[in-house]
């Protein structure tokens, strides 16, 4: 049996835990939250996820870490990606 063409739905689960990260990833570019933040407290699994894979960050440079959790370039291309797929009128 070949593949199926066309859109493939995304669990349910998969799909939250998409948005939860997506969330992070906004909240990050428009306005970075310290690490000890109620923000950072409620999205902590998000959080850590995005920061494993390094969509967001605390490293300003080489040496220099800050309290503060910021997208990085992988982050604003994942959620460029996010938007083509997902994005309005989709």
């Amino acid at each position: 049996m070949s593949d199926q063409v066309g859109e493939t739905p995304t669990d349910s689960d998969e799909m939250e835990a998409l948005l939860e990260v997506h969330a992070v990833l906004v909240q990050a570019k428009i306005s970075p939250f310290t690490t000890k933040s109620d923000f950072a407290r409620v999205a902590a699994n998000p959080i850590g996820l995005a920061a494993s894979e390094g969509l967001i960050s605390t490293r300003l440079d080489e040496n220099t870490f800050t309290n503060k959790w910021m997208i990085t370039g992988l982050g604003l291309d994942w959620l460029e990606g996010f938007n083509e797929v997902f994005g309005p009128g989709r």
